[in-house]
């Protein structure tokens, strides 16, 4: 399902290096990990996960990629709208999976030049009574600095998971993608 959905992707890592991708992931890892196993509110790891998405993902490939042909059609304004709104989106979904992962651990393992689609790293992540899995840390740097473009853990693609979700989301809306805007924040 990686190999799938990487293969879609038209990025490329034109000089990120593995080593680098490496570096990105603890800097990343140790960033969440600090403020998931910290005494924040909810609300305030969610604020946190949102700037660290800011920071080192490329919400605008992104965004892109999982909106699929309805962004061809979005006009500049839309396209930014829902950019912003699925930053939020993202922040809000995830950042509330947090409780599950307190105590928990990220450890980074090998990383594999996968030449046009980025740089994959690969790392395991370890919990209190729960059995340790994968998650891959895609990256590229076509937009011309090293961010992240998905995660995938245990085989489960963020991108398709994401692509299909919004699908869903604006199909519900009858495809307005004004509407799908407005609600995407709190979809989460």
């Amino acid at each position: 399902m990686l190999a799938a959905a990487m293969a879609t992707l038209p990025i490329s890592a034109q000089a990120l290096t593995p080593q680098e991708a490496t570096a990105l992931t603890n800097t990343i890892a140790d960033e969440v990990e600090g403020y998931v196993n910290s005494d924040m509110s909810l609300a305030q790891k969610q604020a946190a996960f949102r700037q660290t998405m800011d920071r080192y993902a490329d919400t605008s490939a992104i965004g892109r990629y999982v909106l699929g042909v309805a962004w061809r059609s979005a006009t500049p304004a839309q396209q930014e709208a829902f950019t912003t709104a699925f930053a939020e989106y993202l922040a809000n979904k995830y950042g509330s999976q947090f409780s599950g992962y307190e105590g928990g651990e990220i450890t980074i393992g090998s990383a594999n030049d996968l030449g046009n689609r980025g740089i994959v790293v690969e790392s395991t992540v370890t919990r209190p009574g729960s059995s340790p899995f994968i998650v891959q840390w895609q990256f590229s740097d076509r937009s011309g600095q090293p961010l992240l473009i998905d995660i995938v853990a245990e085989g489960v693609s963020m991108l398709t998971t994401e692509r299909s979700a919004i699908a869903s989301m604006l199909d519900r809306r009858n495809g307005d993608l004004d509407a799908l805007i407005a609600d995407l924040p709190t979809a989460g």
